[in-house]
């Protein structure tokens, strides 16, 4: 299947009840990658290295942990 580039907002993958307008960026939705980096260097030997893909798993899931957990809280507030 052929990539076709699409304008921001106007994401195929994108569910029909949102619109366009409040289309979510990347680097909105994930914490910094550095920050996510540093604090993974914490807790491994000073020459200890991590991996890009590691790194970017991480901030994935850290990012949509703190994406439920705020999702959860507001339903109960």
């Amino acid at each position: 299947m052929a990539d076709v580039p699409t304008s921001p907002g106007n994401s195929s993958h994108e569910s029909s009840d949102r619109s366009p307008r409040f289309s979510i960026r990347e680097q909105d939705r994930f914490l910094p990658i550095t920050n996510i980096s540093r604090i993974m260097k914490k807790g491994i030997p000073t020459n200890g290295k991590i991996a890009k893909d590691a790194e970017e798993t991480v901030q994935e899931c850290v990012s949509e942990f703190i994406s439920f957990i705020t999702s959860e809280t507001s339903d109960k507030c």
